[in-house]
């Protein structure tokens, strides 16, 4: 049995290779740092699964689509480039890289001692888009992986979609501070579950600044977990002296409060921070 938190690879081990991809999932089960990753999933108009984080694949593969307008077929014929984008800043990978299925990423995690946050990606709470959670559901319940994974979004009718299919499959609302409410407001909803008990929620997802000091007692009590994101970020260059000294601070206090996991783009140093160099 691990000790909590959990220390989740963001969108795969990013420092090492293109955001939401096989090799980044491969090198977050490899690294030491990792207990488990988190990659963000659309629905293709095919209805296949894909591993994705923007609506439009223009960013990291140059094709100005949005993904949900293409097939199968059509995503297998594009790369994922070996120079993107990251937060204002370019970097450099060492090749191209495919767009995979769910599927084949689950079967690289599957009956390891590997734990992942499922992203149902959502930009805006869409009821047209939320065949996504049943689709999830249903690959999830036939690879008999519930045990190992949480599916988390900020659309609820994507996690209402995912439970009407399978309700025994884990999920979560998400919540971000750059929602439409104050910080109070922000931290009384996801504090009150409002929301997660309409989508039958057993877990929650939150960004860190969200969390108090005694959000995760409320959610442990209702034997829910708690997963917070995204401590130490990509930057393009060198993060600054004072932001990692912040960061470290927030994950020693989210440590105190009993986080079940923590998502992060360098786990390692998360890692340093929980137990040492």
């Amino acid at each position: 049995m691990k000790k909590l938190p959990l220390i989740l690879a963001h969108r795969g081990l990013v420092t090492e290779y293109q955001e939401n991809t096989l090799p980044a999932i491969k090198a977050a089960i490899d690294s030491p740092y990792c207990n488990g990753t988190e990659f963000d999933v659309f629905l293709t108009k095919d209805k296949k699964v894909v591993l994705f984080h923007d609506e439009n694949l223009k960013r990291v593969t140059g094709v100005d689509r949005n993904i949900y307008d293409l097939t199968w077929d059509d995503l297998k014929t594009i790369q994922i480039l070996s120079e993107i984008e990251v937060d204002g800043g370019m970097r450099q990978y060492s090749k191209l890289a495919p767009i995979p299925l769910l599927e084949d990423a689950l079967e690289e995690i599957k009956g390891k001692d590997f734990f992942v946050d499922i992203e149902l990606k959502a930009y805006s709470p869409s009821w047209s888009k939320r065949q996504v959670g049943g689709e999830v559901a249903k690959i999830v319940k036939r690879m008999e992986i519930m045990e190992q994974v949480v599916c988390t979004s900020f659309n609820f009718f994507m996690l209402y979609d995912l439970e009407k299919e399978h309700r025994e499959v884990p999920s979560g609302f998400a919540y971000d501070d750059n929602m439409p409410l104050s910080m109070k407001r922000l931290n009384w909803l996801m504090e009150a579950n409002i929301i997660g008990k309409f989508v039958h929620s057993n877990a929650v997802c939150s960004e860190h600044t969200i969390i108090d000091e005694d959000t995760v007692k409320k959610y442990h009590r209702r034997n829910m977990q708690v997963g917070t994101f995204t401590l130490y970020p990509l930057t393009p260059g060198e993060m600054p002296t004072e932001r990692k000294e912040y960061f470290s601070k927030e994950v020693k206090r989210l440590v105190d409060l009993k986080v079940d996991w923590i998502e992060t783009d360098q786990p390692e140093l998360a890692w340093k921070d929980l137990y040492g160099a």
